[in-house]
């Protein structure tokens, strides 16, 4: 049972990458093009790397630990590791293209890896305690339900790209 609830997240990971992108791509190419370079909202974005950096320390620390569990046999080897060690690297590529922030769109890449990133941290747990314990215990069905209201809300925010964006960068321009 525990693989197809890891086989189940990492198809959701990849349809989560491709809806995004798609999405916003369709939505916010009129904004990426007319605007390209970032003139505005730096401050958003130093905040962004300091996040970015926080959230690749803790998927690297729960890695170690889920490694380390591994080895005394607490856990057996499975793709759990896979969604921590993605997270990582996502993570950290979303933050280089922050400090490549030339485009608007490898901004917006970097918050789509950003939450890409925090969408396999919460795979990656759920899938830990769904192979410890039960599927209906309540650290298993907290989980899910973070992993599908962060799911939805990213969707919707990538849906509504080209609105805020242009809400966002008046509001920037007029202060």
């Amino acid at each position: 049972m525990s693989v197809s609830i890891e086989l189940g997240l990492i198809i959701l990971l990849a349809v989560y990458v491709l809806l995004a992108i798609a999405i916003g791509l369709k939505r916010g190419w009129r904004y990426l093009r007319r605007s390209p370079d970032e003139r505005v909202g730096k401050e958003y974005y130093l905040s962004n790397e300091r996040i970015t950096l926080t959230f690749a320390g803790f998927s690297l620390t729960a890695l170690a630990l889920l490694l380390g569990m591994k080895s005394d046999g607490l856990v057996t080897p499975s793709t759990i590791l896979v969604f921590f060690s993605t997270a990582f690297a996502v993570l950290v590529l979303s933050f280089v293209l922050v400090r490549l922030r030339f485009l608007n769109l490898l901004l917006y890449l970097s918050d789509v890896l950003l939450n890409l990133g925090l969408l396999s941290i919460g795979c990656g747990f759920l899938a830990f305690f769904a192979s410890v314990f039960s599927l209906y215990d309540g650290s298993t069905v907290s989980f899910i339900v973070l992993v599908i209201i962060l799911s939805v809300a990213s969707i919707v925010n990538y849906f509504f790209f080209d609105r805020y964006t242009e809400k966002w960068r008046h509001g920037d321009e007029q202060k």
